[in-house]
């Protein structure tokens, strides 16, 4: 499990982590060879303290999908030719592949790194997301590709949005963030911090004309809704890029105990925005509420009889299944609260395998390890630490029993938030918690669906 501050939404490494990392940077600035470089790359990938798993897996490149980058970040900030910082972390880019010449490439980029003088002393993190990309080239002759824009950085003080970013990624192997320096006083000095790609993310690079995603623009904000009918008498709110081509992955969408409403709609237009077709399942035939004691009494219906909800989404999944814009082996299902829960539920009761299962502090919470053993696709858990609903020491059993089954999983606990944190109509809303568990969905959808 992994732990996010609430101010900063950050990675934390241990003490002996920033030794071993210290070492290592140094060595690879005074001119080490490769191996230092992979050794420490091992160091951040298996150490439990960093925020964000780096993985080594392929991915998947077909059709308008994203194609998705990452690596580590390794760096020495100088000042007068000193050694004046250390900068450590990870780095995640998704590429959306698309189709207008006229426009650059849509890009997401999340690097997450903390900064320690060479001491020891001063250590403090940084995130960098939400990146608006202006322009993009590329020069094929020496492989460097370059994205430049704005994006939002996380300074003492909170986020700044608006700061210059300019990212480089040179033949095949080096990423380079140039960051402000306007607007952060040149908190990251006047030159870039630099990051390395991994092995997976060097061969999907290579097997890929990336050149080309500068030239074509394939995602489209512009979208397909509509009411189908899907289940029985029931309707769901279909969504789907209005321009793509060729089969795409695909999302069940769950909705809250308030059923199939604007928020839920919304989310859904979301993630067809970025490239998938978007089914908003509804559990309660049609019913909406503002009520929190009619949405208990919807759920409970809803609870006592789980077997016609579990043939409603099933169904879901055979309906997206079916349709001739969608690849059948790439739906995912995703869902809040309540819908979190079906979530889980689905995964547990899958007519067929699912590639992804996503859940945003479902209640209740499975954590039998014997019960969770049918689920051998990744599953992505967001949790509250404050949340009266589903304990941490619950959210602790299970991702026990995942890692125990040997399930693929990234489970998240924001610190200080409570339940339903992402619902912007909530009481408790974190707005920058919110952005980065959404950050961290679309990248685990991006990789596993």
């Amino acid at each position: 499990m992994k732990w996010v501050s609430r101010r900063y939404a950050t990675p934390r490494l241990a003490g002996y982590t920033c030794a071993v990392l210290l070492a290592t940077i140094l060595v690879a600035a005074a001119g080490a060879s490769a191996p230092a470089y992979g050794q420490m790359s091992d160091e951040i990938r298996t150490n439990p303290a960093v925020d964000v798993r780096v993985s080594a897996s392929t991915v998947s490149v077909q059709g308008p999908a994203a194609s998705v980058f990452r690596g580590q970040i390794a760096s020495v900030q100088l000042e007068d030719g000193n050694p004046a910082w250390i900068q450590s972390g990870i780095w995640v880019m998704r590429i959306l592949q698309a189709g207008d010449e006229s426009e650059p490439p849509r890009v997401q980029l999340v690097a997450r790194f903390v900064m320690v003088m060479p001491d020891g002393n001063a250590m403090h993190s940084h995130s960098v997301y939400n990146f608006d990309v202006a322009s993009s080239s590329v020069d094929e002759a020496t492989s460097t590709h370059t994205f430049e824009g704005t994006a939002t950085v996380t300074m003492r003080d909170g986020p700044v949005s608006g700061v210059p970013l300019t990212v480089t990624i040179s033949n095949n192997a080096v990423m380079a963030m140039q960051i402000g320096p306007e607007l952060i006083d040149s908190h990251f000095g006047t030159g870039p911090v630099y990051g390395v790609l991994s092995s997976a993310s060097r061969e999907l690079i290579e097997r890929i004309d990336v050149g080309a995603l500068h030239r074509n623009n394939t995602s489209s904000s512009e979208v397909r809704a509509e009411m189908v009918n899907y289940y029985a008498n029931v309707s769901g709110y279909l969504v789907q890029p209005a321009e793509a081509e060729g089969k795409l992955p695909a999302v069940v969408v769950i909705h809250e105990n308030r059923g199939l409403n604007d928020f839920v709609k919304g989310a859904a237009e979301n993630l067809a925005k970025e490239g998938y077709v978007v089914l908003a399942a509804d559990l309660y035939n049609g019913r909406v509420t503002d009520s929190q004691d009619e949405a208990r009494m919807l759920s409970s219906e809803v609870r006592n009889n789980t077997g016609v909800a579990l043939e409603n989404l099933n169904a879901a999944v055979a309906y997206l299944a079916a349709l001739d814009s969608v690849d059948g082996s790439r739906i995912a299902s995703l869902g809040w609260c309540f819908g979190g829960g079906y979530s889980l539920q689905l995964a547990l009761n899958a007519d067929s395998p699912l590639a992804a299962t996503v859940i945003y502090y479902g209640t209740p919470l499975v954590t039998d390890q014997q019960q969770l053993s049918s689920i051998t696709w990744p599953v992505l858990g967001v949790f509250g630490s404050e949340d009266p609903a589903i304990s941490v020491e619950s959210v602790n059993q299970f991702k026990a029993a995942l890692d125990a089954n040997g399930t693929p999983n990234e489970i998240y606990v924001y610190e200080g938030v409570g339940h339903a944190f992402a619902n912007p109509s909530n009481a408790g809303h974190a707005p920058e918690e919110t952005a980065d568990a959404w950050e961290k969905t679309l990248n685990f959808l991006g990789e596993h669906v």
